[in-house]
């Protein structure tokens, strides 16, 4: 599960980051199979647009993971709204796809709690899959801070030969360590749970009930 910040910025700023999963958690399915993966990427902000590039590869398997990506945002009070483009890379399949993403943002619930929604839509697949979530940050020390999390999933023809529908929840929780003023370090657990799995149909093979946790490095210019 990633928690992504989709707000502008006054100043043009930028952030790198550096990751490992011990499982690859995509649209509720343990998609490597109990494989871990290595991931990395960089992300450029400006007023309200960015740009990013993320790199993932398995160590255990043959499987590596391009994604490019633009957006757009706007924030309106407590609400923001954006739109994305992705085009995706799978080197050792030599397959790609490009998706665009819609979500909303808001802020306005008591306790700082933020919710969002976001649909994003397969080219190649034909497809569209929605997250619904809600996460919450509490600060423990001026260095510490944790995150929760909860999504729900739901498959419209992304996962073409799954099931379509809810297909999953998941709760994340991370601990974010602020090393210096712009590099922290975040280890993290997700529980991950299946919804109306179907063993019958191929793409629901990968969609179970699993655990898996990582760490990640993040460094901000």
């Amino acid at each position: 599960m990633y928690i992504e910040q989709h707000k502008g910025t006054e100043e043009l700023t930028s952030q790198a980051y550096l990751g490992w999963d011990s499982k690859y958690l995509s649209e509720g399915r343990d998609a490597l199979d109990g494989n871990s993966l290595i991931h990395g990427g960089a992300e450029l902000s400006y007023q309200n647009f960015a740009a990013g590039i993320w790199y993932g590869n398995s160590p255990d398997v043959n499987y590596d993971e391009l994604q490019l990506s633009l957006e757009a945002s706007h924030t309106l009070g407590d609400a923001t709204l954006y739109l994305g483009y992705t085009h995706f890379r799978f080197p050792f399949a030599n397959e790609h796809d490009n998706e665009i993403n819609a979500g909303l943002i808001w802020n306005g619930l008591p306790y700082e709690i933020e919710t969002y929604v976001e649909a994003y839509y397969s080219f190649y697949a034909d497809g569209t899959f929605i997250e619904l979530g809600a996460d919450k940050e509490f600060s423990l020390t001026e260095k510490i801070s944790i995150l929760t999390a909860a999504q729900l999933g739901i498959n419209q023809g992304y996962i073409s030969d799954g099931h379509d529908g809810a297909n999953h929840i998941a709760l994340m929780l991370a601990i974010n360590y602020q090393v210096t003023e712009r590099c922290s370090i975040i280890p993290h657990l997700t529980q991950s749970w299946s919804i109306n799995r179907n063993q019958q149909l191929e793409g629901d093979q990968q969609l179970i009930d699993f655990l898996h946790g990582g760490i990640t490095l993040s460094y901000s210019f």
